[in-house]
């Protein structure tokens, strides 16, 4: 097995595809209004399901099938949602009762990671895609989008060594571990790969993260620990 690096350039790319199609989502749904509800926070994530699988062909949902959404209400600035794959034709609500919310694979603490869930049944199951490095990556991408956990959509990917030192230049920065390469790295063994990103968020604080994912044969996602990379300033209070 070698690792392959996830080019700088695709990484740009992809992202700004990604932030387009967040903001036609947007667009097509319109203002969410003084109190919004399941019923907008739902049309809205669906939306956005649509728009961002349309800038990822590589990655295709099962003909005849459609991503949906139950809306579990808000904590902090978190929107408690949990996405899940069912024919056109399918009538949703039941489904929708059934489902119980769990936080996204990138928000699981330690404990949670192995609890049995029914999220390969419900969504991954219902993909494919390449398997090779960049493969793998726009997957990945479409998963974090799908899952649309807080800290994803603050975040932001850093993929050259020129973003990482001009994000860190600051003297509020502080680096804490070197880094070799910047570019999204990638590991693939048959129908199995490990990822490793690197992501800066600013939620409490301004930090950057080496991101280690595992993509298992069945095509859920586990997070590693993430590696602490360098710490900035305070960040956004949430």
């Amino acid at each position: 097995m070698s690792v392959e690096f996830v080019p700088a350039d695709h990484v740009r790319v992809t992202l700004k595809n990604v932030h387009e199609a967040r903001r036609r989502a947007d667009d097509a749904v319109g203002s969410p209004g003084a109190e919004p509800g399941a019923e907008f926070w739902e049309a809205l994530f669906e939306a956005n399901a649509v728009e961002v699988l349309s800038t990822l062909p590589d990655v295709k949902l099962t003909a005849g099938h459609v991503v949906h959404y139950r809306f579990f209400g808000q904590r902090g600035s978190d929107l408690l949602v949990r996405p899940f794959v069912a024919r056109a034709t399918t009538d949703i609500e039941p489904v929708r009762r059934l489902i119980e919310w769990h936080a996204p694979p990138d928000s699981l603490n330690l404990a949670a990671r192995h609890v049995p869930t029914q999220d390969v049944a419900l969504l991954y199951r219902h993909f494919t895609f390449a398997m090779t490095a960049i493969g793998v990556f726009d997957y990945w991408v479409a998963m974090q989008e799908l899952w649309a956990s807080a800290r994803w959509t603050h975040s932001h990917i850093i993929a050259s060594a020129a973003e990482l030192s001009q994000l860190t230049s600051d003297s509020t920065w502080q680096m804490l571990h070197s880094v070799e390469a910047c570019e999204p790295a990638v590991v693939v063994d048959d129908h199995t790969a490990r990822l490793a990103v690197l992501m800066g968020c600013p939620l409490n604080r301004f930090e950057i993260t080496l991101q280690q994912i595992d993509l298992l044969s069945d095509k859920s996602l586990r997070y590693g620990d993430p590696i602490l990379v360098a710490a900035g300033p305070k960040g956004y209070v949430t």
